[in-house]
Parts: C-alpha cells; sequence; structure tokens
C-alpha cells in the first residue's frame, strides 16, 4: 500500500507583491497612492550601523545624505523636497505599525535613535510618498512616511538558525592635500613680509614634518557585525529570535559605535476567533565621538588641518609625552617658529586622546496585540505598544589643554529618558461580492510622549582621577546642576475605504482627525483627507483584445491622488515664556517669549499623477510619477515694530507658502534570464523643484521678498529654501593680486588688500568700468551686489544597480548620483587659504606673486582674510558644483549548493554564503572638497569628517 502525507499550507500575504500600509496592507494592483518598496536583502549584509545609511539612491523621490563619515551620525532623509522652513522636514518612522522614537538624541555624542533597529532583522521597507498613502497619519505625514516591518517566523514546523559574520576595514575616502613643513615655511613668510612683518616661520633642525591627519585619521579602522537568528513555528504559532552584535570603529581615533541588539517576536492563532503576538526589541548603543566644531580650536578636523606642519604634536621632556605648555599657558611649543599657531588652535592629537565624549543608550521597545475575527472579513485589533529610551552621556575635558584649560578640566553628566506610550484600536473589513471588492479600515489612537532630562558638572577639578567616567561630588571647586521636564499627546480618530472593480477601476478615501496638545484648545483638532482613484486599462477587453498591445505591455494602470497632511509643531509655541529678566541690578522674571494661541499645523495639500507598467510578459515594470506639494500655512517668525515690547520683535505665525514639485522616474527587470547566467537591474531618477511662494507682509502692506537666513542664505520668494547669497568674484588683478568683484550693475572692482594705490587705503574698494584700463575712485561692494549663486539643497538625484548570477556566483553594483546644487565651500575659504599663520592646502601655492601673473589665488597678506576671502560671506569664487555619481556598492559572493551542503552534512547545513563587498569605492565630481556630500542643508562644507571606504567579507550559513 501506498501512503502519501500532504501537508496543506495556508496562502500568506507575499510581501513582494503587496504595500505596507497604515493600520493594513493593500495588494500592489489595486494600491493607487505613491510608495517605493526597499529591498533590504541588498543592504542587509552590509556593514552598517543603522539602516538610514543604506537608503541613498534606492528609492524614486527618495533624498538621503550622508554628511561625514562619523559611524553614529544619522542619515538626512528627504522625500519629495522640503516641506517646511522652520519645522521637521524628516519622515515618520513607523515599525511594525507604531510609530518609532527617531533622531539625534545623546547629549554629548552625535547618536542615531534608528541604529536600535537591526538591519538583519528587518523584512520589508515600504516608503510612503503622496497624500493619499500618507493621509492615513494625518499631522505627522508631511514629510512622508517610511514603514518598516520586521521578520517574522515560518510556518514548516522547522527550526530555521541562521548565522552571519561581516568583518571589515575603513579608511578616509578623500582628505585635504596639505602644505608640507619646507612649503609650509615659505607660504607663513611670504605671507608676513606682504604684511611688512618679520618672518617667523623656519625650518626644523631635526627635519620634523608632520602629517597632523595622520595623528587624527585611523588607517585600517576594524569593523565588524555578527548576527544570530532562530525561526520556527507551524501553521498556528511562529517566532524569531534574533542577537546582533556590531563593533565600528570611526575613522577618526575617538569615534566609535557599539552596538548590542535582541528581538523577539512572535504570533499565534489560538483559534480561527482570536489571534495573539508581540514583538520585542532590546538594544544598547555605546559612541564615542569628539568636537566637531567646524572652527572649533579642538575640532577634530578643522585644528588638524590648521596646525604647523614643522612642529612635532609628541614631547619627550613633558610628562603627558604631548607638546603642550601646560601648566603655563594653553598653547604648544612653537619649536623652530618665532610663534605658535595662530589662534590658539589646540594640539589636537592630545585632545582626542585625553577628552571623552561619550553616550550610553539603552532601550526598549515593546508591541503586544490581540486580533479578534467575530466575523468572516473583519478583524479588529487593538495594540499596546511601549518604547522607553535611556541615554547616560559623559564628558571629560582635560584641564592640562585644550577645551579644559580654561575650566581648570570639568566632568559633564546627563541623563535623559524618552518614553512613548500609543495605544491603537481598529479594524479591517473585507467583502466582496462578484466584481465588487470593499475594504475598510477604522480606529482611534493615542500616543503620550513623556521626556526627562538631568545634567550635572564640576569645574576646576582637583585631580584627574575624579573625571575619568563620572561626576563625583566633591571633586571640583564649581557644581553646576540642570533639567527639563515635559510631556506631549496625540489622539487621533481615522478611516479608510478601499473599492474596486474587478481589479479595474479603484478608488480609495481616507480622513484622521488629530487632536494635539502643542496646540492651544480652540486650535488643537485639524481633519487631514485624502483620496486617489486608479484604472487599470490593461484589463479593459480593447487591451486584452489586441496582441500587440497586450503582448508589450501586460500591465498599465493609471492613478492619481490628493490629500491634505499636516506638519505637527514641537513644544508649547502657543503660551507666552518667562525668563529671568535684570530690573535694574535686580534679578527678576520678565517675558521672553509671547505665544500665539491661533498658531495650527502646516498645511501639507499633495497632488499626484501617475502610471505603472508591466512590459515584455512581465519582465520589465515602469513607473512615472509628477507630483506638487503646496505646503500652506509655514510657521515664520514674523517681525513686529520695536515700540511694541515684544520679546526678539518677532511672534511665530502661520503665514508663509512654499511648494515642490517634480517627476519621478523608475524602471527595473530582467534583461537576461538563462539558466547558467541571469542579469537584472534597477533605476530611478528624481528632479524637485523647491520654491518659496510667500513670506509675511511689511509695515506697508507688501509682501517680503526675503528673509536673510545668516551670512551666506537667503529664504526668497521665487527661490528655493536657503539659496546661496553672495559677491561675484571675477579673479585675480594681473597688475596688483587684489581681487576683484562684479558688482550689479556689472561695473568691476578691486578690493585693495596690499598696501595703498592713491588715495585709497587698504581693504578699500577701488572701481572702474567694463572698458578701463585703470582702477579710479572708491565704490564698496553693499548688500545690493550680491547675487543668487546657486540652490543648497539637489534637484535631481536617483540611483542604478545592476545584479548578475552565474551558477553559484552573484555580483552587485550598485551607483547613485546627485547634482543641481551648490556648496558654498568653507573649509577652503577659511582654513585652507587662510592667511594666519596656520597651515593652508596646496592651492595656496598657486598665489599672485608678480605682475602679469593669471590665477586666481591673490597676493597673500598675514591677517588680510577677512578682504582677501572675504571671510564670513559667500563668493562664488568658493561656491562649487555638488553634482556627483558615486559607486556606492560592490558585491560578489557564492553560494555553495545547497542539495549537496545538505547531503554532506546529513541535513544539517542547509546554505553557506561566502562575500565580499566594497562600499563608497570611486566618486567622479568636480568639487574641490573632501565631499560634496559632507554639506548640510543650507549647502554649507565647513571641516566635517571625510568619507570612508570600507572594505569588507563575510559569512552566512543556514541551518
Amino acid at each position: 500500500m501506498l501512503t502519501l502525507d500532504v501537508e496543506m499550507e495556508e496562502s500568506g500575504t507575499d510581501l513582494a507583491e503587496v504595500v505596507v500600509t497604515g493600520y493594513g496592507t493593500q495588494q500592489k494592483k489595486a494600491f493607487t497612492g505613491a510608495a517605493s518598496k526597499i529591498d533590504v536583502k541588498e543592504f542587509s549584509s552590509l556593514v552598517t550601523p543603522s539602516v538610514d545609511k543604506q537608503l541613498a539612491g534606492r528609492a524614486a523621490g527618495v533624498q538621503v545624505s550622508n554628511a561625514g563619515g562619523l559611524v553614529n551620525t544619522p542619515a538626512r532623509i528627504r522625500i519629495r523636497g522640503l516641506n517646511s522652513i522652520s519645522q521637521n522636514l524628516a519622515p515618520l518612522i513607523v515599525v511594525d505599525g507604531i510609530p518609532f522614537i527617531n533622531g539625534n538624541l545623546a547629549s554629548t555624542t552625535n547618536s542615531n535613535a534608528l541604529g536600535d533597529i537591526n538591519p538583519n532583522d528587518i523584512e520589508s521597507m515600504e516608503i510612503l510618498k503622496d497624500g493619499s498613502a500618507t493621509a492615513i497619519y494625518g499631522s505627522r505625514a508631511a514629510g512622508g512616511v517610511i514603514m518598516i516591518t520586521t521578520k517574522k517566523g515560518t510556518k514548516n514546523d522547522k527550526l530555521r538558525v541562521n548565522y552571519d559574520v561581516t568583518m571589515g576595514v575603513t579608511n578616509a575616502k578623500n582628505t585635504w592635500d596639505l602644505l608640507n613643513a619646507s612649503e609650509f615655511v615659505t607660504i607663513a613668510n611670504e605671507k608676513r613680509v606682504n604684511a611688512g612683518a618679520v618672518p617667523n616661520a623656519n625650518p626644523n633642525p631635526d627635519g620634523t614634518d608632520t602629517d597632523w591627519l595622520e595623528n587624527v585619521l585611523v588607517k585600517n579602522a576594524f569593523n565588524q557585525t555578527h548576527n544570530l537568528n532562530f525561526s520556527g513555528g507551524s501553521r498556528k504559532s511562529q517566532y524569531y529570535f534574533s542577537m546582533g552584535y556590531s563593533d565600528q570603529q570611526g575613522v577618526i581615533i575617538s569615534n566609535k559605535n557599539t552596538s548590542y541588539r535582541l528581538r523577539f517576536n512572535f504570533e499565534s492563532e489560538m483559534n480561527r476567533f482570536l489571534k495573539f503576538g508581540n514583538s520585542t526589541t532590546l538594544s544598547k548603543q555605546v559612541d564615542f565621538d569628539q568636537n566637531n566644531g567646524s572652527n572649533s580650536l579642538s575640532g577634530a578636523i578643522a585644528s588638524s588641518l590648521r596646525q604647523l606642519p614643522n612642529v612635532s604634536p609628541y614631547s619627550t621632556t613633558h610628562p603627558s609625552g604631548f607638546n603642550i605648555l601646560f601648566p603655563t599657558v594653553n598653547s604648544m611649543a612653537p619649536a623652530p617658529n618665532l610663534q605658535s599657531v595662530d589662534d590658539n588652535f589646540s594640539n589636537v592629537a592630545f585632545t582626542l586622546r585625553n577628552n571623552i565624549n561619550s553616550s550610553d543608550k539603552h532601550r526598549l521597545v515593546n508591541n503586544a496585540f490581540i486580533e479578534l475575527s467575530p466575523l468572516k472579513g473583519l478583524k479588529i485589533r487593538s495594540t499596546l505598544g511601549y518604547d522607553i529610551l535611556m541615554d547616560y552621556s559623559f564628558a571629560k575635558l582635560d584641564p592640562r589643554h585644550g577645551d579644559g584649560f580654561g575650566s581648570q578640566g570639568s566632568a559633564y553628566n546627563s541623563q535623559q529618558n524618552f518614553q512613548r506610550l500609543t495605544w491603537q484600536n481598529y479594524a479591517n473589513y473585507n467583502y466582496s461580492y462578484k466584481n465588487h471588492n470593499l475594504y475598510l479600515t477604522g480606529g482611534y489612537e493615542i500616543q503620550k510622549d513623556q521626556t526627562k532630562w538631568f545634567s550635572g558638572e564640576v569645574r576646576q577639578v582637583s585631580d584627574l582621577f575624579f573625571i575619568q567616567e563620572n561626576v563625583i561630588g566633591g571633586s571640583g571647586q564649581l557644581q553646576f546642576a540642570g533639567g527639563n521636564f515635559s510631556k506631549s499627546a496625540i489622539e487621533s480618530t481615522f478611516g479608510r475605504l478601499n473599492y474596486d472593480f474587478g481589479g479595474k477601476y479603484f478608488i480609495q478615501g481616507s480622513i484622521r482627525r488629530d487632536g494635539i496638545s502643542s496646540l492651544a484648545p480652540e486650535t488643537r483638532y485639524g481633519n487631514f483627507p485624502g483620496a486617489s482613484v486608479g484604472w487599470r486599462i490593461s484589463e479593459e477587453d480593447f487591451w486584452k483584445n489586441s496582441s500587440s498591445l497586450s503582448r508589450v505591455v501586460n500591465d498599465l494602470k493609471f492613478k492619481a491622488s490628493y490629500a491634505v497632511v499636516g506638519n505637527a509643531l514641537g513644544g508649547f509655541p502657543y503660551l507666552s515664556q518667562f525668563a529671568n529678566r535684570a530690573y535694574g541690578n535686580i534679578s527678576g522674571l520678565g517675558p521672553s517669549v509671547v505665544g500665539n494661541r491661533e498658531l495650527r499645523w502646516e498645511k501639507s495639500t499633495k497632488y499626484d499623477i501617475g502610471l505603472e507598467a508591466s512590459l515584455l510578459n512581465n519582465r520589465f515594470t515602469f513607473g512615472v510619477d509628477w507630483f506638487l506639494n503646496d505646503v500652506d500655512d509655514v510657521v515664520l517668525n514674523v517681525p513686529t515694530p520695536p515700540t511694541a515690547g515684544v520679546p526678539n520683535n518677532q511672534i511665530a505665525q502661520n503665514i508663509g507658502r512654499l511648494e515642490n514639485r517634480g517627476i519621478e522616474f523608475s524602471l527595473s527587470g530582467d534583461i537576461i534570464q538563462k539558466r547558467d547566467f541571469q542579469w537584472s537591474f534597477n533605476a530611478n531618477f528624481t528632479t524637485v523643484n523647491n520654491e518659496i511662494k510667500y513670506l509675511y507682509p511689511q509695515p506697508d502692506g507688501s509682501p517680503t521678498p526675503f528673509i536673510v537666513n545668516g551670512s551666506y542664505n537667503l529664504i526668497m520668494v521665487g527661490e528655493a529654501i536657503n539659496v546661496i547669497h553672495g559677491y561675484r568674484f571675477a579673479g585675480v588683478n594681473p597688475n596688483t593680486g587684489n581681487p576683484m568683484y562684479y558688482k550689479a550693475d556689472g561695473q568691476l572692482v578691486q578690493h585693495n588688500t596690499s598696501g595703498t594705490t592713491g588715495a585709497a587705503l587698504n581693504g578699500y574698494f577701488l572701481a572702474k568700468s567694463i572698458d578701463d584700463a585703470t582702477f579710479g575712485a572708491s565704490s564698496p561692494l553693499g548688500f545690493a551686489d550680491r547675487a543668487i549663486l546657486g540652490n543648497a539643497v539637489p534637484t535631481w538625484y536617483g540611483g542604478v544597480g545592476n545584479n548578475f548570477r552565474y551558477k553559484g556566483f552573484d555580483l552587485e553594483l550598485f551607483f547613485r548620483f546627485s547634482g543641481g546644487n551648490e556648496i558654498m565651500n568653507f573649509t577652503r575659504q577659511e582654513i585652507l587659504l587662510n592667511q594666519q599663520f596656520q597651515n593652508n592646502g596646496t592651492e595656496i601655492l598657486t598665489r599672485w606673486t608678480a605682475p602679469g601673473q593669471i590665477t586666481n589665488v591673490p597676493k597673500l597678506r598675514n591677517g588680510n582674510g577677512n578682504q582677501i576671502n572675504q571671510n564670513g560671506l559667500a563668493i562664488s569664487r568658493f561656491v562649487e558644483s555638488g553634482d556627483f555619481i558615486r559607486l556606492q556598492n560592490v558585491v560578489i559572493g557564492y553560494n555553495f549548493n545547497s542539495q549537496k551542503l545538505s547531503t554532506a552534512t546529513n541535513g544539517f547545513v542547509s546554505g553557506i554564503r561566502i562575500f565580499a563587498q566594497g562600499q563608497n569605492l570611486w566618486t567622479s565630481t568636480k568639487y574641490t572638497g573632501a565631499d560634496p556630500e559632507n554639506a548640510n542643508e543650507a549647502g554649507f562644507d565647513a571641516a566635517v569628517s571625510p568619507q570612508v571606504i570600507l572594505l569588507s567579507g563575510g559569512l552566512k550559513v543556514s541551518f
């Protein structure tokens, strides 16, 4: 007799064919919003402290920047442009359905709360972009929503065990070309002589030629990650348990991140009516950092770029072993020079090794749910989420040198406690009748946040022993304490309706009503509606009956959406605030901020029109979306008359308006699909144009044309946010070596920077018309002579990935690109080309030295940087293109034959994969700084840590 044992398994939701949306999922073919699905397998094995570091270039409409190479700095994520001027720009992060506490939260270091999620634990990621997809999150959806779903167990009654390890080294990719000792002596003395001073730099008799960056940067910094997970279950219950360890040394000696992460997910179906589950994350992150100030005297990069190369950082006579003059003064011995470095920049080799900036964070995230299915098609779920993050930060400043010298040493502690309680109750109902399919969602949610912070500090410490790990009471002459406490809450009701007819016509509508404690009671609640439609043209008879159409285009869907979402305000801006104020010589209390009870959410009205297609027997997929985001009620500080007596002469109001519009393209498919060889690819490209439409009225009622935002940027009507604003450089006068500029009317002016010309003193602007041969009377540059020098934010970006497979081998090549923006290279302007007794970049060797010489580097003059380089102002000489293309990842691997492995190990080992990979291997750009991504959102590059190249190899074993 023949007996067959047949096991039937319930059909589950295939994540490759659905979109994970708020409070449910939706079939991709029926989804009428705009979303990008991230293939997490492409970066789950990469050495990375957090998943956000690997998102750049992987999704249309999503612009991700990693500014600098510090391992613990969060990536900057912007979805479809900048959606505010003064409020939050980041997307909402939702993990397993619960909003996730996110951001750079430590007190003394950079830190990334998203690093508490192990990238290896992520099952899927969806980025919701348009209004109809994000409207279900209402007041928090202006910046888009990132949905992260973690791994669950399996239903095959078999325990699965996976272990993977990756180890590698990182190095600084590009640094700065600095003068050597001999070149420094020449340039430093030339600066002095041109200024009428005595030379003060000399070659070091012992041949010292210090590369200060070598004393700051780590070569072959070691990185490792280990992940072990167990999964299994039955048709009724599934579980997933993982342990992860990551240790990543940054390329700056004091920068490091160590992470420990545990996760346990389980779900159980008691019967067909009741299901419950729980997801628990327990993590610890330890970060070490340093003073990263771009112009700080102990800044890791700023100081190393300025220090003198003919001076050693070390000493054989000082007890510390470093070249410092403690206890006499807070400086270094000048060695062969007649003076030490100008501005008293610190011996950064000492400060990075003796100061401490650390953060020790513990986090628990627990989400528990119970789900009832009382009727066919009806599921009622209640989820309780609790998220607590505790940060213990410590900073030690050594009293012997650098930042701690003035305070005679200090120790600082802070304790932060972030808590979030989320309770969701919602129901999903699915009903089908013939060609009619209806899906309803409705629910209620409350979220309560609480933050506590306390700090203690001692200064003038009695001994170094007392400032090693923690503030110790009584260890210093001066003791300080501080603290804060805040609460906030959001109450929400929401509903959504999805309807489709025969898988051909689709309608979706949603609405959310949010109430937030940050706003006054009369403006606390707001409604956020969304709607979208879709039409699968390929399901029409005329399309199916056309062999030429249906054979080439297998599926074609048109979609359009409209929604209104919000950007929530933090704090309590509707309340007036008071602070210490002096009344004569008496301390008192007075108003510091005037609140506005009419403040409400910033409102984003989002429009989207798109087309999705599958081509050539579904081998290729194509998508294009046009989007417009009209942001209204932008919160701005509106000036008030000084006579009104308002603190700071301004009140926050909902008054500005801006918009983002653009186009997204995505294309993916299988180019070759042979038995032994496959080649697939994916590509995306996005254009975004940001424009300020309105700011606020002037006293006469006319619109304000612009707001000056610091020394380098304008927020200007008709332009993008934070355009770079400055003078147009006209080159160097070949006869005098002085810099020249254009005035607004085209007139040429020479900035006299070296002595006198006629009656004009040094520092004057001498003018001539375009055709004149000589410069005449003084004609100073004014604010009106400044021009728009470029956008600070990229206007186009994207990525291209190629995956090749030959038998057991595979190769991935991933490129990404970005451009349309300009960068104000502050590092070049005020550091590398400084006019002080400090080191310089090699560009300064091309300076003007004799009449007739053609160059862009003016004649040098010690102490005259403000005139020669226009320090503190933007000039086109230092504004450079931010365009780049980067080979982001190369991964080559080999998968051993699973059948042979199973046979050889008697079924114990089911899979082995070995791989090698490189990250950030090559960049093509015209930018002369260390890296075009080092600029901040204002387009400002100010001596941040260099980007890194990471080379690693790894092993994955499945049991």
